[in-house]
């Protein structure tokens, strides 16, 4: 019976795989069990466990009102970078052009592009128009950094389109129009909405364009950040602890989308 040889390099690949997992996930097992504790400052290991800051979080009318704004701001911004996104990848690929991937890099660019400069030519510009300390400005601006992850994760979608579909339904009849919503946007739906998914929480989650263009209210990380630099009390661990299972929620539904996506296209 042969043996398999011993693999050395890919030993050292799956164990430095399993530190980086273990670096990137070992805050949450610290910051999960503190939000159950009852101490009145961050301990750990919590000494008195229950739920008092979930409590406080829910009943304090700050932190609720900065969720809830959150919350407009990001569904939005999920809207608008959704839509332009993905007519933004309608073009790119449909169309023969030149400078298509000029484009690409030029549209996916906020990607690369330090939060902290995007944040300053939007506060610049706000101020110039007057529309500062606004949702639906701060949306917009929200907007802009999702929109390339739109553009990415649609266009890797539609990607994986079979075209021969469209082209059928245009033979026995059907409009451009009617052949793309009959034939190639149910199969581009599931990746639109993992876009959306992914852009919501880029847009729930961002601070420094939000501490840029807000001044009298607060969306829930500028609460965070506050409480942060201020108090320091579990309250931030119970509100972690919640957006991280959001998150969790979030991204799984989007990778199950996204695969759906790439498998009813293949199929």
């Amino acid at each position: 019976m042969n043996k398999k040889p011993f693999n050395l390099s890919k030993l050292i690949l799956t164990g430095y795989f399993f530190v980086v997992i273990l670096y990137l996930v070992f805050p949450i097992f610290i910051v999960i069990p503190i939000s159950f504790s009852n101490n009145p400052f961050l301990r750990f290991p919590p000494s008195n466990l229950g739920v008092f800051w979930y409590e406080t979080y829910f009943s304090d009318s700050g932190w609720v009102e900065a969720t809830l704004l959150s919350l407009k701001v990001a569904l939005l911004a999920c809207a608008i970078s959704t839509l332009v996104g993905t007519m933004a990848v309608l073009v790119l690929e449909r169309k023969a052009l030149r400078s298509k991937n000029l484009l690409t890099y030029f549209i996916t660019s906020p990607i690369i592009v330090p939060h902290i400069f995007i944040s300053l030519g939007m506060f610049i510009f706000a101020i110039r128009l007057g529309i500062e300390d606004n949702a639906i400005t701060l949306a917009f601006a929200h907007a802009t950094i999702a929109f390339p992850f739109v553009v990415l994760i649609v266009g890797a979608s539609h990607r994986q389109l079979d075209p021969t579909f469209e082209r059928a339904a245009r033979v026995l009849g059907a409009g451009p129009v009617r052949a793309f919503f009959s034939a190639a946007f149910p199969s581009l739906l599931p990746g639109i909405v993992a876009a959306a998914v992914f852009s919501f929480f880029v847009s729930f989650d961002e601070l420094i364009i939000a501490e840029f263009m807000m001044s009298g209210q607060q969306t829930l990380p500028m609460r965070i950040w506050a409480d942060l630099k201020l108090e320091m009390r579990p309250t931030i661990a119970a509100v972690s602890s919640i957006l991280i299972v959001a998150s969790i929620i979030g991204m799984g539904a989007a990778e199950i989308l996204r695969r759906r996506s790439v498998n009813m296209s293949n199929n």
